[in-house]
C-alpha cells in the first residue's frame, strides 16, 4: 500500500539514556559525593580532634576502667540491646511529636551582668549548665552554636538558639562530661578559650582541648573517683556513670559524672544508664543537695547507655536528692519519644515523691539558696 511505511522506519536512532550516558551521569553523582565528603572533611578536620598519645595515652593504659584498648563499663553494657528492648517491639504510642510546632519558651538572662556571690543554677537546653556556688563558676557541656556543620545532622528547636558562646561571662571551670558531639562542641569550646581559666574532664578527652589551644596547664584529666581541690570549701569529684565517649568511636576518652562537692553537694550525671554507680556515689557522699539528672532522648535499645523514665526515678529513690533539675532534652531531636515527653514522665513520676523538682525554662535563674517550684511550661507549646 502506498504510503505505508515499516514499523522500524519510526524508531528512534538512539535511546535517551543508552549504557554510556548512565554510566556518565553515575560517575558524575560519585565524583559529586566524593567532592562534598571532601569539603566536609576539611571543614570537620579540626572539629575531629586528635586521639590520646604520648603521656596522656601511657596514663589512659595504667586506668582500671581501660582494657583491651577502650574504656570499659561495669558491668559490660551495650551501646544497643535486642530481644524485648529493640524498638521494634517498644510501644508505639498513637502521636508522636518529635519537635515542637512552635518556637519554645526562653528568658535571655544578662549572664555577665550575674554577680560571683549569688548561688544559682541556669539550664540552657539539652545537657548545657551554667553553675555558681561560693564564688566560682561552672560551665558543663556548653554547646551555643549551631552553624554548619553540626547543623547538617542536628539543628536546635526555634527558640532555644538564643544564647551564643559571646553571652558567656569568664570561666572558672568548663566540665565536660564526655567526647560527643552534643556535649563537646568545637565551636563553642573554641570561641570560650580565653575565658576559660581551667577544663575538668574525662581521661583522653584533654588531648583535644590542647589541639585546640587550650594551655596543658589548664586542662585536667581525671579517672572515676579522681578530684582536685577548688577553694578550701569545695573539691570537684570524677564519678562513675554507664556510657560511652569517642569522637568517632571505640572508647578511646572516658565519660564521666560529677560532683561539686563544696557548701552544696551538686550532682551532675552526664549521660549515663542506670546502675550500682548511684548506690556507690549516695554511700560516697551521703547527701545531695542538688541534681542535674539526664532525662530525656531514651530509646529502649538504648537502656544500658541511657535512662530510660522508670531508671531516672530508681536513680532519684536512691540519691534522694532535695532538688532535681533534669536534662539532656527540649532542644535537639536524637530519639523517637515526643520532645516533651521526658518532662511530662518526671513532672507526673514526682508526684508524692521527698525531691522538689524544678523545671525552668532556658534562661531562667534558679536561685540556690531559695530554689521555687516551676510550671509545666511544655503543656503551653
Amino acid at each position: 500500500m502506498k504510503g505505508d511505511r515499516g514499523a522500524d522506519q519510526y524508531k528512534p536512532s538512539f535511546r535517551p539514556y543508552d549504557d554510556a550516558m548512565i554510566k556518565k551521569l553515575l560517575l558524575a553523582l560519585l565524583l559529586l559525593i566524593a567532592l562534598f565528603l571532601i569539603i566536609i572533611g576539611i571543614l570537620m578536620w579540626k572539629e575531629l580532634g586528635q586521639s590520646p598519645k604520648g603521656e596522656r595515652l601511657a596514663r589512659i593504659q595504667q586506668s582500671p576502667n581501660y582494657k583491651n584498648g577502650a574504656f570499659q563499663n561495669d558491668p559490660p553494657s551495650k551501646m544497643f540491646t535486642s530481644g524485648d528492648a529493640s524498638p521494634k517491639e517498644a510501644p508505639k504510642p498513637d502521636h508522636i511529636e518529635r519537635a515542637p510546632v512552635k518556637p519554645l519558651p526562653a528568658i535571655k538572662t544578662a549572664l555577665k551582668d550575674l554577680h560571683r556571690d549569688q548561688d544559682l543554677v541556669i539550664w540552657f537546653g539539652h545537657s548545657s549548665v551554667l553553675i555558681q556556688q561560693d564564688g566560682i563558676r561552672y560551665l558543663i557541656d556548653p554547646v551555643l552554636d549551631s552553624r554548619f556543620p553540626l547543623s547538617l545532622a542536628i539543628s536546635p528547636y526555634k527558640g532555644t538558639d538564643i544564647y551564643t558562646p559571646d553571652d558567656i561571662p569568664e570561666i572558672d571551670y568548663l566540665i565536660i562530661t564526655h567526647d560527643h558531639w552534643d556535649h563537646l562542641d568545637y565551636k563553642t569550646v573554641l570561641a570560650l578559650k580565653d575565658r576559660v581559666k581551667s577544663v575538668v574532664c574525662g581521661l583522653g578527652v584533654g588531648q583535644h582541648f590542647e589541639y585546640w589551644g587550650y594551655p596543658s596547664e589548664s586542662i585536667h584529666e581525671l579517672d572515676w573517683g579522681e578530684s582536685i581541690p577548688i577553694n578550701k570549701n569545695t573539691k570537684l569529684y570524677a564519678l562513675e556513670a554507664r556510657h560511652f565517649s569517642g569522637r568517632l568511636s571505640g572508647n578511646p576518652t572516658l565519660w564521666a559524672s560529677f560532683m561539686i562537692a563544696g557548701p552544696r553537694n551538686i550532682y551532675i550525671t552526664g549521660d549515663t544508664g542506670f546502675g550500682d554507680h548511684f548506690q556507690k556515689i549516695i554511700a560516697q557522699f551521703k547527701s545531695i543537695d542538688f541534681a542535674i539528672m539526664e532525662n530525656g532522648q531514651y530509646n529502649p535499645s538504648w537502656n544500658q547507655v541511657h535512662l530510660m523514665p522508670d531508671g531516672l526515678v530508681k536513680a532519684l529513690d536512691i540519691l534522694h536528692p532535695k532538688y532535681v533539675l533534669t536534662y539532656h532534652h527540649a532542644k535537639f531531636t536524637l530519639s523517637r519519644h515526643s520532645w516533651y515527653d521526658p518532662l511530662e514522665n518526671i513532672y507526673q513520676s514526682s508526684k508524692d515523691k521527698p525531691w522538689n523538682l524544678l523545671t525552668p525554662v532556658i534562661g531562667e535563674v534558679i536561685d540556690l539558696d531559695a530554689p521555687k517550684n516551676t510550671e509545666p511550661w511544655w503543656r503551653l507549646n
